[in-house]
């Protein structure tokens, strides 16, 4: 462990010389410095990087308040251990309701067993929170260690993938990027749930790796329905082959919920709305509108349309309005020129809505090419506080 460094600043050269002493001897492991006024303290605390600061709080210059206040607000010394000394019980009171109050505090004149009793407390703390750093730069490294091994048992997977489903690489990865910026513009997803999202959408297909070849080109639903009686083991065979990896547990979830239905028909569990998982709800629709562009030559158009038709029967509809968004957005045939995303706040009259505006409830409050007036936009900001807006609303540019 690195040694610690402690300041003692304090304008009377007597106590200087007289705690100097004390600690020395107390504690000969302790690198110590001194410094006559608070200006002087602040230039040693910026050169020497002390953990522990005793400072007295009357002194010429900055005075120990103001020395606590600086330091305080600057994030290099912030987590310094300052312990103020003063003669004065008033003081004590007051500092204590301040903000920034100092970590301990002496009364003076200093007796020997006090200062070396608060000093042990200080340097106890200072360990520790030194061990706890050391401990949590380990864990963000066996992090970074995990995360790629993670990465290299998704690319290895996929890649199984690939030998067996031709131009899987490819698609899974429009699957994964559309699911997570659905996922994102949602906004109930933590990080972590959000990138085990995008490792469920690439290895929504694992379950296939064991269909005969014929089976390999057709997709595992059709209508909502199994597309094949071999297709009933392909959310099974996912889940058992990605739960065998600890860190896919709630991937394996995932990507064994996906091919249920909205209605509760779907396989393996005839799930229902709600009960499905919503990372799996996601996937689905990003899914199957791409296996329905490349599998049945649709434009963006044509699939995303084939998709709304099935909400609420296969898919969550604030999903196919996230997708539909989605692709407005990303597919270069169906960008909308000259559209931007505004917030609430940003709405203003005679902007021109670009896409349908729902709710989370799924009622659609604007049509596209609607114009807004300051009626209109009270009504919107009026709805959103029980039923919010479902994504962004986009408007025409001016």
């Amino acid at each position: 462990m690195t040694d610690i460094k402690m300041l003692i600043v304090d304008d009377e050269p007597a106590v200087l010389i007289s705690l100097s002493k004390i600690i020395e001897k107390a504690f000969p492991e302790i690198k110590l410095q001194t410094a006559r006024n608070g200006n002087d303290g602040w230039s040693a605390i910026k050169n020497f990087h002390p953990q522990i600061v005793l400072s007295d709080i009357s002194m010429p210059g900055y005075n120990g308040i103001e020395l606590l206040n600086i330091v305080r607000n600057d994030n290099k010394f912030k987590d310094i251990y300052f312990v103020i000394m003063t003669a004065h019980d008033e003081e004590i009171r007051n500092m204590m309701n301040m903000e920034a109050a100092p970590d301990d505090f002496i009364t003076k004149p200093v007796v020997p067993e006090k200062i070396i009793v608060r000093i042990k407390a200080a340097k106890r703390l200072v360990e520790l929170q030194s061990q706890m750093l050391e401990e949590n730069k380990l864990l963000i490294q066996l992090a970074d260690q995990l995360e790629t091994e993670v990465q290299d048992m998704i690319k290895l997977a996929v890649k199984f993938l690939e030998a067996r489903i031709p131009a899987s690489v490819d698609n899974l990865k429009k699957v994964a990027e559309a699911s997570v910026w659905i996922a994102k513009s949602y906004g109930d997803f933590t990080s972590e749930q959000i990138r085990d999202i995008e490792i469920a959408a690439y290895l929504s297909q694992a379950g296939r790796i064991f269909l005969n070849d014929s089976l390999l080109k057709v997709p595992v639903m059709a209508s909502g329905r199994p597309s094949n009686e071999y297709m009933f083991q392909v959310p099974k065979l996912g889940r058992d082959i990605l739960s065998s990896v600890r860190r896919f547990d709630d991937v394996s979830k995932i990507v064994y919920h996906i091919y249920e239905n909205f209605d509760g028909s779907g396989i393996p569990d005839r799930m229902k709305s709600w009960q499905i998982p919503f990372e799996s709800r996601i996937i689905r629709v990003a899914l199957d509108y791409q296996e329905i562009k490349s599998m049945y030559q649709k434009t963006p158009k044509q699939a995303i349309e084939i998709i709304k038709t099935e909400a609420s029967r296969l898919y969550d509809q604030r999903v196919t309005v996230l997708m539909e968004h989605y692709i407005k957005s990303f597919e270069a045939s169906e960008k909308i020129e000259n559209e931007i995303a505004v917030q609430l706040t940003e709405l203003n009259d005679l902007m021109k809505i670009t896409r349908d505006v729902y709710t989370e409830k799924g009622l659609k409050l604007l049509p596209a090419g609607a114009t807004l007036s300051q009626n209109i936009i009270k009504k919107i900001i009026m709805h959103n506080t029980t039923d919010p807006i479902l994504g962004n609303i986009y408007v025409k540019r001016f």
